[in-house]
């Protein structure tokens, strides 16, 4: 009788372990997931304009939109939800599928290089780091800046004018990374 309680006890016990670790597994895993954003930051919203001359954004309130001399690219900001419907990731890159200009995004929830960022994703992508978003404000002027990878390198900054974009071409803020720059 004795030993049967002594394995019951155990067996409770290792129950109530393997309980509580699969609960702070759960835990730790939902803390860590970023949260996707369903509109674009105020502060980001508006013209942005690249050095030189070519390159330009508009970002809406749901609208992305990226031209660089003749070519464009204007994509719409989707929530998640929608995934269940259209799969993330699922090749549906024809012209017909009403994800081919769709976009997801995340607010990061550590900082990179001391600076949180906002990923933006093409819908339709089966792998990648996205394109990273930032809005600052540097030497007093309103300040776009993009970066790619896994690292967070090749750091483009755009301003709320061509001529401010001219002006601070070849300026370099503190805690980006200019590596692999295109």
């Amino acid at each position: 009788m004795k030993l049967k309680k002594i394995f019951f006890l155990t067996f409770l016990f290792l129950t109530a372990i393997f309980i509580w670790n699969e609960n702070s597994n759960l835990i730790t895993k939902a803390s860590t997931k970023p949260s996707s954003i369903g509109t674009f930051p105020k502060a980001m919203r508006g013209h942005w304009y690249a050095s030189n001359g070519k390159d330009k954004y508009y970002i809406g309130k749901k609208i992305f939109e990226y031209k660089r001399g003749k070519y464009s690219y204007k994509a719409y900001l989707h929530n998640l939800n929608q995934q269940k419907q259209y799969p993330i990731g699922s090749d549906s890159s024809s012209k017909k599928s009403p994800t081919v200009n769709w976009l997801y995004s995340y607010k990061s929830k550590v900082k990179v290089h001391g600076i949180k960022w906002i990923d933006v994703l093409v819908w339709n992508a089966g792998a990648g780091d996205g394109t990273f978003y930032n809005f600052s404000k540097h030497n007093g002027h309103q300040v776009l800046s993009t970066a790619y990878g896994a690292g967070l390198w090749g750091t483009g900054h755009y301003y709320r004018s061509f001529e401010l974009a001219k002006q601070f071409m070849h300026k370099r803020y503190p805690h980006y990374d200019y590596t692999h720059q295109t």
